[in-house]
């Protein structure tokens, strides 16, 4: 049975990117999320890219078309946008402990490409791309 998926860009209604803040906070070396730890490789993804723009995350974040506010220890922090030059990314969070903060109690992962349907196809499991089709839409 094959996986058919939508690989057009699809947006929420409503993004505030305060949702997606309190986890960018742990990201970098000091808090133990460097970008070498959670960088993960889409294999269709060309290696000259991967050193080039994914080590200005998140500081070149230019558009979000889907965030999803995470519940520490119940469900990830959820991004996915654009960056500068026209690079995509998907970025999940999750906190294991809800008392405690990111640091050694979490997880954390980004995939980037410069397809957008690389992170449809190849970053999403199933469940994330249902929870990612039904809230958002082609606008």
């Amino acid at each position: 049975m094959s996986d058919s998926r939508i690989l057009t860009i699809r947006k929420s209604d409503n993004i505030d990117d305060i949702n997606i803040m309190f986890p960018l906070v742990f990201f970098g070396e000091s808090h133990g999320y460097p970008l070498n730890r959670i960088l993960r490789k889409i294999h269709s993804a060309p290696e000259v890219f991967l050193g080039v723009y994914p080590n200005t995350f998140p500081h070149t974040i230019r558009e979000y078309f889907w965030i999803r506010p995470g519940k520490p220890g119940e469900r990830p922090w959820i991004a996915l946008g654009k960056l500068e030059g026209d690079i995509y990314f998907l970025y999940s969070a999750f906190m294991k402990i809800p008392s405690k903060t990111f640091v050694n109690n979490g997880h954390m992962d980004l995939w980037v490409s410069p397809r957008y349907s690389d992170l449809i196809q190849y970053a999403m499991d199933a469940a994330f791309y249902q929870d990612y089709i039904s809230n958002t839409s082609n606008r």
